[in-house]
């Protein structure tokens, strides 16, 4: 039995993925009126744009997008870690930071 997976998410690097999609936007009220149609396209591989008041604030994605934007954020993670191995000590604090500021 296939059970369905779905979720929605803000993140820049999901959203620019979905952009690359077929792709429908929806006000909240519509979205909310239509969650059902928006989970079969997510099912189809298709991200539905959430706004309010006209201005994008969340995409409803498929998982596989979701996936795959944080199977790249470990990858970052772990790259930074690897780098950083055998340099002096540098506080996680400005690990976390330059991390945050390299999705921008």
């Amino acid at each position: 039995m296939s059970v369905l997976r779905f979720v929605v998410y803000t993140n820049t690097l999901v959203y620019t993925q979905a952009m690359e999609q077929t792709e429908q936007t929806l006000s909240t009220r519509e979205f909310r009126e239509h969650l059902a149609d928006a989970i079969d396209r997510a099912k189809l591989g298709e991200a539905t744009v959430v706004t309010r008041n006209g201005k994008a604030v969340g995409a409803f994605v498929p998982m596989e997008v979701l996936e795959e934007a944080r199977r790249r954020d470990e990858e970052e993670i772990e790259r930074l870690i690897e780098e950083r191995r055998d340099s002096p000590t540098v506080p996680l604090a400005e690990v976390m930071a330059e991390t945050l500021e390299r999705r921008d």
